[in-house]
């Protein structure tokens, strides 16, 4: 069966990747049109994906507007059975200023409620950052179930972390998925989807997607070094750290490690064959060279193919601008694993 699908805040295409990505055998997934305002985002999408004959939009507020309205009083966007989109995380994230629905960026929910209401998709799949559920005490996460729910879906809610499904990186994202009430199955209770045991990860662990030669602009400068190597007691309740969601950040990054994530510090060293995920410290800090990890490794970590950096390279795109894409998208293989698990319980 064919599935169309229209791609909000598409980014760089995390949510189409993951279509491409899908072990659903009995559905071709077929994209209308995809949304996203930052340019340089769109070029890769273009690029990456050949997106003539799609319709495009760069603001979610256009699609109701006069020129999304063809001469014969036609919607220049068709129908299509699945919306997808990591509405803009920003407002509910601790990095922005949590605002939630009262931020511009977070009313641009209401536009995905909107269209849901007028083009009554069969599906839709949300994703946003976990902590949008303690956002105004929780109101605000009420208020979004509350919304897709009166838009006429029996909404399910998934709280997952990359790291349990084929990426090394111990990100936490929510996801919703709604079913129009029509299609449901009863008053269900999806359990979410299985782990993905490691052994059969691309990448078991970050040593094993290290790119083996390390170009000199990467590395830091002498202020960043010192800021980078600050000692910070939030990372002192805790000594160790897996092994598989550990940032690398020290130039022979196929032997050392340092990770400051998720509260956790460590220095150590790595051997992806050597089975003790924790071991003493023994790198001197103070002589080695450190760098950031490079944006081939970035879009590694987050499931895309490697011809990601290649295009952002071809097309001059700086390594902030880069990093930027990197960091908003949904995992790959996050999105997968919530796609496949949710479709298959209604696409029999």
């Amino acid at each position: 069966m064919i599935l169309k699908y229209l791609d909000l805040f598409a980014g760089i295409g995390g949510f189409r990747q993951a279509l491409i990505n899908s072990s659903l055998k009995n559905v071709k997934f077929e994209p209308i049109g995809y949304c996203e305002i930052e340019k340089k985002c769109q070029l890769v999408y273009n690029e990456i994906f050949g997106t003539d004959g799609e319709v495009i939009v760069d603001d979610v507020k256009k699609i109701f507007s006069p020129d999304m309205v063809n001469v014969d009083g036609s919607k220049k966007l068709p129908e299509f059975d699945l919306l997808l989109g990591g509405f803009p995380c920003q407002p509910f994230s601790n990095v922005g200023y949590r605002k939630g629905l009262e931020d511009p960026r977070g009313e641009l929910f209401f536009e995905i409620v909107r269209i849901l209401r007028h083009y009554k998709p069969s599906f839709f799949i949300l994703e946003n950052v976990s902590k949008i559920s303690s956002v105004s005490s929780g109101d605000a996460l009420k208020t979004i179930i509350s919304e897709l729910e009166e838009a006429g879906y029996n909404v399910h809610l998934w709280d997952l972390y990359a790291d349990h499904y084929g990426l090394p990186q111990k990100r936490r994202r929510l996801f919703f998925c709604g079913v129009l009430r029509e299609y449901s199955i009863g008053n269900e209770l999806l359990l979410e989807p299985q782990p993905i045991p490691r052994e059969e990860w691309k990448y078991p662990t970050t040593w094993h997607l290290l790119e083996k030669e390390m170009n000199p602009r990467h590395l830091i400068p002498t202020k960043t070094r010192e800021t980078v190597l600050r000692p910070n007691p939030k990372w002192m309740g805790n000594l160790q750290i897996d092994r598989p969601i550990a940032r690398p950040i020290t130039a022979s990054m196929s032997k050392w490690h340092r990770a400051n994530q998720d509260n956790y510090f460590s220095a150590t060293y790595v051997s992806p064959n050597n089975p003790n995920p924790y071991i003493s410290p023994i790198v001197d800090m103070e002589k080695e060279p450190i760098r950031r990890i490079t944006p081939l490794e970035g879009f590694r970590i987050q499931g895309f193919p490697d011809i990601y950096a290649e295009i952002c390279e071809v097309h001059k795109i700086s390594f902030s601008a880069t990093y930027k894409m990197i960091g908003n998208a949904v995992p790959v293989n996050l999105a997968t694993s919530v796609i496949d698990h949710f479709l298959a319980n209604y696409l029999k």
